[in-house]
């Protein structure tokens, strides 16, 4: 009937089919009931003890207390089970034939029934799902459900998921079936779509595997290539699912199987984001075409007023909802759907999502974790999705409504993401707002960062980044997103200017919604926020401003092009900009409720992009200064925490204060001091008087600007400490350490306003707040005075601070006993201070090292007495020691190039100080006596030192460097200072007071002195020039020094100190000399102060070694070598020879005249000496004459180089003087102390007869060579016994020299004229060796008498009238030898002479008669004559033979 043709009859037959099948439900529900108070029913059975047959009629018809139990593996493909009651197995039956009938299979209970659409069975399944859900609870039908309507539903289902949108549009098949089977049947689709939403709303609990399958199949009718109506059917009961919170939370909560992120949940909200992007990359419907009109119903009889969407050149018009268009249809075909009903449905879900976050979020508090559970799930399920949905409709959001709607929901989500500590989800949606507030294409480095990290988190965050194609959205100029700002970019990366639209404002106002309402939550997505609002406030052209700077109330930023590109701002935004400007503020300004962890967040957000900043200006461009404006904004309203943000903010602000960009250094300054100065202003509790920790704290800053180098800074930074000096100083007394420690950062600072500035400080910490500061601040403050006294740019700065330093060492003498400090520590501080003016005393410049070395030492004196021993060890050897070792070092290097004059010319430069090394050669002459005076003046106490020596040498030893410095100056103050300390020894020597200087301490200064002279000495022989020489007045000073030394350690004078003084003494001595002494002609010269002060040093000595009792005449030996080393100076080598520049041979002669007098006196001195000592066992055991010979051997040479000297003839005296006074004491028994006598005698008599290799080619001339060989003959040869063989021999050689018969046996040999007086001497003393001597030492004999003889008459036979001069001449000096050999023998005893002798004498008498007549020719013939004479009258005697015939 229901399939007639009469409509009345179907709908009828309809309508009683509709109600007959909840009939029959209704039985199996009750029956249900029933059954489940089965146990009740069988109890009240057993009772029963007649009327058996009415209770098992009851009981059949509710129950059956046998039936078997529901086995589900036995039971066939449909059969109905045994478990069930009547009612409920005629149930069971029915709904399993209404399967088998949508399965297109044969019913086996409604027997008859020929046909059922599959609508109706839809219909009749719907309504029973609907209407008997407890039904269902029972094992059967569960069983039913899920193994009979669940797989056909998925069954029927399918097709409409495989059927595409082409394929629906391509041509039908030509047979009806073909058709059926391809397309679905929309009235069977919203069947099934209904049960399937009815199963998902009442049977997830039954069905909860079978429920993920069917959203998983109404997500695949949502896809891109899907019909339309299907699209909206799915999309509609996502609508009516979403609309329920309940449901909301039971999808995010049961089907979370996937990972975390890809829940039901989370892929239904992809799903309609699909959707979303869909319609707008790909619209299926006219409504959603450009050129459709936005009036365009989507029904008849609907007028559409929703906001519209253009995204992409696609404008979509929202639609009000009402009850589902597709869901409720019972049209056969599907009514026409549009595009913009389905967008309305996805944008109304994406609300109702999150309407039911909201209300999560508002129940949170009350009962805690499960709801919060609950929120966490729903945000990690759908925050992908959501979010690529929302910023997709926001970007294309025309209306104000939905653009609210869509921000509303941002801020849900960001208040969840904060609540359940989601971090990343809450980045996303911050970023998500950013961007929205800026232009397309408008980069921010930190939100793009963001965005990249949100999308390697969950790829498939589709939002986060526009991947289709084009991804630009053309705003439409007739839109409601009118342009209302036009400003210049902070971003590098945008090229030309920013245009803000209406939407961007209204973006940016949530976004300080969100900061003020929601900052405890945003953490780390602060930074977003800030980074936000920094480049939206450089666009709008806003001013910052730093409270309290010093420019006025306020200072404005100022941008290098701001008059190029200014802002442009609609009327409408410049009245509200005054407004957002507040907002902005009040942002910062709130941060006072935030908690610490927050304002942390805040606070590292504002440095980050303090940080950005720097480097914009390391990339020349112009700055943006808004995150140090804040950042001063937020710290002062956060004052009452400072502990949570100074150290983090301070150390940014320090950075930005030395960046290179003077605008962004200067606010950074301007911040840290506004920051101090506010700080010390603020009324802490408890109060900064008495919080030492924070008065620290707060000042730091202020101390790490002193490591930046740039002058604006450091002018800022102490005017900051001056005002503070004036201002605060009574609510930090415990804080002036940071506060002298930067005053005293000066090094490195190149500008003298800086130091006038810093200085100023300084003097008013010492002038007005000394009394009142702790010692380590005192201590302090000499650090920072010295800082300034080595400044080099302030001369006056310099010196006033060496006075403050004077102020200091007093107030701590002064205050001693007050400080609480130990006494070490007292000593130590005033010992530093003492470095300190040491320090000075080393300045380049010689005003400020003088007044240093001036306050020093009064500073010792006046002070000196509160130092303990160690300590006056310390000062002395630590400060005074090493400043003159430094001032040694650097005046030794410094430059001696002429410092010119002033370019005024008004400053001329004395030519005593025009040189950098006469300057600090005038500081080290002035420091040298003071310290020797400090040490001298404290003598007492330097004796009792620990280490006294140390000390005492140490004073020394740095006269001594001073002494050999090479500088005149110096050099003098350091004789002085040897002066006044032999003054010491010689006052208390007069008073009969007993001396503080020791016998050893005196041998220190002798040994200093010495040391002196040594180098002095050394120092002229390195000497280039007659300048560099040391003066006369100098090394005369050092000799007259040196006597008195000596006379104080008389008494201790040992052979070493003898021996050493020769190494000094007579070489130090110097000629009086001009500039041009190289040319001076050698003359005898006169004995100058400084001769006479040198020989006065050795006629001293020689006093004390004379003197009866002398404590030493040991030193008998070393005085008589000191005076031969002054006999042998005129000959010495001369030591300054290279500054004399002469030559060599001109040298040695016009030396020996400038200190011949000097030799020849101590030449006397020294045979007057060996007169008085001769006898002595010592002077005789020494070899003393000896010495003397040799000594006295040198100046015998200046014969051979003038010998129209003295000095050699002072030395032939001499030698003859001392060898005739110990010739009387030689003996046998003294012969071994003379051996060493003859041969340097007979050396020397060589040596001024012949000179060195015979060079003396006159010898025998003068009469002082016949003199010494008369001496020789007479009083040495009688000696020949005591003379050892070999020096016999070489004394006989010397006569043999210079011997007469030399001349006539050779041939060669020439005498020189004059010399034949000599020669004879020399041939006859032979003779008397020959004769008298030569048969006790016959091997000393080299006379052959008979051979001379011989050789005479030979030569003497050859002369004839014609005879040459030459032959003439050794005819003389033939005769010469036969007279000396008759006179000789004829002396002699006969048997000392040989017979041949004789006999050849007699022979020669007729040749030399026959000579008489011979008449030579030669101007010799008179000589000749009386020659022959005076050889025939030696015959007078032999005319009769000596003996008897």
């Amino acid at each position: 009937m229901h399939f007639g043709k009469d409509p009345v009859v179907s709908n009828t037959a309809g309508a009683a089919i509709r109600q007959l099948v909840p009939l029959l439900f209704e039985k199996a529900l009750e029956e249900s009931r029933l059954d489940r108070n089965a146990g009740n029913f069988c109890h009240y059975q057993s009772q029963i003890e007649s009327g058996g047959n009415e209770s098992k009629c009851y009981s059949d018809f509710y129950f059956s207390a046998e039936r078997p139990v529901f086995e589900p593996q036995r039971l066939g493909s449909n059969s109905v089970p045994a478990s069930l009651g009547r009612c409920g197995a005629d149930a069971y039956a029915l709904l399993q034939d209404l399967c088998q009938i949508m399965n297109g299979e044969q019913q086996t209970w409604l027997i008859g029934m020929t046909e059922m659409t599959r609508v109706l069975a839809l219909e009749l399944i719907e309504s029973i799902l609907m209407g008997y859900r407890p039904l269902f609870d029972s094992k059967e039908f569960s069983y039913l459900l899920r193994e009979r309507l669940c797989p056909l539903l998925i069954k029927l289902i399918s097709p409409c998921v495989r059927h595409s949108r082409g394929g629906a549009q391509q041509p039908g098949s030509s047979s009806t079936g073909n058709s059926a089977s391809d397309k679905p049947s929309f009235p069977v689709t919203v069947h099934l779509i209904r049960i399937v939403y009815v199963l998902l709303i009442a049977y997830c609990d039954l069905l909860r595997t079978e429920s993920e399958i069917f959203y998983s199949l109404l997500m695949k009718f949502v896809d891109s290539d899907k019909v339309v109506w299907t699209k909206l059917l799915a999309m509609e009961v996502f609508f009516k699912l979403l609309t329920d919170p309940k449901m909301v939370l039971l999808i995010s909560q049961t089907y979370c199987t996937k990972a975390a992120s890809e829940g039901v949940f989370g892929d239904m909200v992809n799903t309609i984001n699909n959707y979303i992007l869909a319609v707008f990359v790909k619209p299926t419907s006219p409504s959603a075409s450009p050129a459709t009109s936005p009036s365009t119903p989507q029904q008849a009889g609907t007028q559409i007023f929703s906001p519209t969407f253009t995204y992409k050149d696609v404008s979509i018009q929202l639609v009000p909802l009402g009850k589902p268009t597709l869901l409720e249809s019972r049209e056969s075909e599907p009514p026409a759907a549009t595009d913009s009903y389905g967008m309305s449905l996805a944008f109304s879900c994406l609300c109702f999502v999150s309407r039911t976050m909201m209300e999560l979020q508002e129940a949170l508090p009350p009962t805690g974790d499960e709801n919060k559970v609950a929120l966490q799930m729903l945000v990690q399920h759908s925050w992908c999705g959501m979010l690529s949905a929302v910023s997709t409709l926001l970007e294309a959001s025309c209306d104000d409504s939905v653009t609210d709607s869509l921000l509303q929901i941002c801020k849900v989500y960001v208040k969840a993401a904060g609540l359940v500590k989601m971090d990343i989800v809450r980045e996303a949606f911050i970023t998500a707002l950013c961007k929205a507030a800026f232009p397309i294409n408008y980069t921010i480095g930190i939100i793009k960062a963001a965005s990249s990290r949100v999308a390697s988190f969950r790829p498939d965050a589709a939002g986060l980044e526009r991947k289709a194609n084009g991804d630009t959205a053309a705003a439409d100029s007739k839109n409601r997103n009118q342009i209302v700002a036009v400003g210049t970019p902070l971003s590098s990366s945008f090229p030309g200017a920013v245009m803000l639209t209406a939407k961007n404002i209204t973006c940016l106002n949530t976004l300080l919604d969100i900061t003020t309402a929601l900052g405890d939550l945003l953490n780390n997505s602060w930074i977003l926020v800030l980074a936000s609002l920094q480049h939206l406030s450089w666009i709008l052209g806003m001013n910052q401003i730093v409270p309290g700077s010093v420019n006025g109330l306020a200072k404005q930023r100022q941008r290098a092009n701001e008059s190029s590109q200014s802002t442009i701002l609609t009327n409408v935004m410049m009245s509200d900009l005054p407004e957002l400007t507040k907002r902005f503020d009040d942002v910062f300004r709130q941060t006072r409720l935030l908690t610490d962890t927050s304002l942390e967040h805040v606070v590292s957000a504002l440095c980050k992009l303090s940080q950005d900043a720097l480097e914009t200006t390391a990339a020349s461009r112009d700055p943006s200064l808004f995150a140090v404006a804040k950042m001063v904004d937020v710290c002062l309203v956060n004052m009452f925490r400072i502990d949570t943000w100074w150290t983090v903010v301070t150390q940014n602000l320090t950075e930005v204060a030395g960046n290179t960009n003077p605008v962004l250094r200067e606010w950074g300054t301007d911040a840290i001091t506004t920051l101090v100065k506010e700080c010390l202003a603020y009324d802490f509790r408890p109060s900064l008087h008495s919080n030492h920790n924070l008065q620290n704290k707060i000042l730091h800053p202020l101390l790490a600007l002193s490591r930046i180098g740039w002058a604006d800074v450091r002018l800022k930074q102490f005017n900051c400490i001056n005002h503070i000096i004036l201002s605060f100083a009574e609510k930090i007394p415990s804080c002036w350490r940071p506060i002298v420690e930067v005053i005293g950062a000066v090094n490195g600072i190149a500008d003298d306003a800086l130091i006038r500035a810093g200085f100023n400080c300084v003097q008013a910490v010492v002038s007005d707040h000394l009394t009142g500061i702790s010692f380590d601040c005192v201590e302090q403050c000499a650090e920072a005075a010295t800082r300034y006294g080595n400044q080099t740019l302030e001369l006056n700065v310099s010196l006033t601070a060496i006075g403050l330093l004077w102020n200091i060492a007093d107030h701590i003498f002064k205050n001693r006993h007050s400080f609480d400090v130990t006494q070490d520590r007292l000593l130590e501080s005033m010992l530093t201070l003492y470095k300190h003016l040491s320090q000075l005393c080393l300045d380049i410049r010689p005003e400020v090292r003088k007044s240093a070395a001036q306050t020093l030492f009064l500073a010792i004196a006046s002070h000196g007495n509160a130092l303990d021993l160690p300590t006056w060890h310390r000062l002395i050897v630590d400060v005074c020691y090493t400043l003159l070792k430094c001032l040694e070092k650097y005046c030794m290097t410094a430059s001696e190039e002429r410092i010119g004059d002033e370019e005024d010319g008004k400053v001329v430069m004395h030519h005593s100080r025009d040189t950098a090394k006469k300057q600090w050669a005038e500081t080290w002459a002035m420091v040298l006596p003071t310290v020797t005076k400090t040490v001298l003046g404290n003598l007492p106490v330097v004796v009792k030192l620990k280490q006294p020596q140390q000390a005492w040498q140490g004073i020394l030893h740095h006269i001594q460097r001073g002494g050999i410095s090479g500088l005149e100056e110096v050099s003098m103050s350091a004789l002085k200072c040897l002066d006044d300390i032999i003054l010491i020894g010689e006052g208390r020597e007069q008073d009969k007071l007993p001396l503080d200087i020791t016998v050893p301490m005196w041998d220190d200064v002798w040994k200093a002195c010495h040391g002196v002279g040594v180098g002095l000495n050394d120092l002229m022989r390195r000497s280039p020039n007659i300048e560099s020489l040391p003066s006369q007045k100098l090394i005369t000073f050092y000799t007259i020094i040196y006597r008195r030394l000596n006379h104080q350690v008389r008494n201790n004078f040992t052979t070493e100190m003898f021996r050493k003084l020769q190494d000094v003494f007579p070489a130090i001595m110097l000629p009086v000399l001009n500039r041009n002494a190289s040319k001076m002609m050698a003359c005898r010269a006169e004995i100058s102060p400084l001769q006479d002060s040198v020989l006065q040093i050795a006629e001293s000595l020689q006093l004390e070694v004379l003197k009866p009792r002398s404590p030493s005449p040991h030193l008998i030996t070393e005085l008589f070598n000191l005076w031969l080393k002054y006999a042998r100076h005129s000959t010495s080598h001369a030591v300054i020879a290279r500054a004399l520049a002469m030559e060599p041979e001109y040298l040695i002669r016009w030396w020996a005249a400038t200190f011949s007098l000097f030799s020849e006196t101590a030449m006397q001195r020294v045979v007057e000496l060996y007169q008085q000592t001769h006898a002595w066992k010592l002077v005789m055991d020494s070899d003393t004459l000896s010495n003397i010979i040799q000594a006295i051997h040198q100046p015998l040479k200046l014969r051979q180089v003038d010998a129209h000297q003295t000095a050699w003839r002072v030395a032939v005296e001499s030698i003859l003087k001392t060898v005739r006074i110990t010739l009387p004491h030689v003996n046998v028994q003294s012969a071994p102390v003379f051996y060493n006598v003859w041969i340097h005698l007979a050396s020397a008599v060589d040596d001024v007869l012949y000179g060195d290799d015979g060079q003396i080619v006159e010898w025998g001339t003068d009469d002082v060579d016949f003199e010494v060989m008369n001496f020789f003959r007479s009083e040495i040869l009688p000696h020949v016994a005591l003379i050892p063989i070999d020096d016999l021999k070489f004394t006989l050689n010397v006569f043999h020299k210079g011997s007469l018969h030399r001349h006539v046996m050779e041939p060669s040999h020439v005498l020189p004229t004059g010399s034949e007086k000599v020669a004879t001497l020399c041939f006859e003393a032979l003779l008397d060796f020959h004769l008298y001597h030569a048969h006790k030492i016959p091997e000393a004999d080299d006379i052959n008498l008979p051979a001379i003889l011989l050789r005479c008459e030979k030569i003497l036979s050859g002369l004839t009238a014609e005879s040459d001069t030459n032959a003439v001449s050794r005819g003389k000096n033939s005769l010469r030898c036969i007279k000396s050999v008759l006179h000789s023998i004829k002396q002699t005893s006969v048997t000392n002479v040989d017979r041949q002798v004789w006999h050849d004498v007699i022979m020669l008498y007729p040749k030399l008669v026959g000579l008489v007549p011979v008449h030579l020719n030669v101007p010799l013939r008179a000589e000749f004559r009386n020659l022959l004479a005076a050889a025939l009258l030696q015959y007078s005697e032999l005319i009769q033979p000596p003996f008897k015939l």
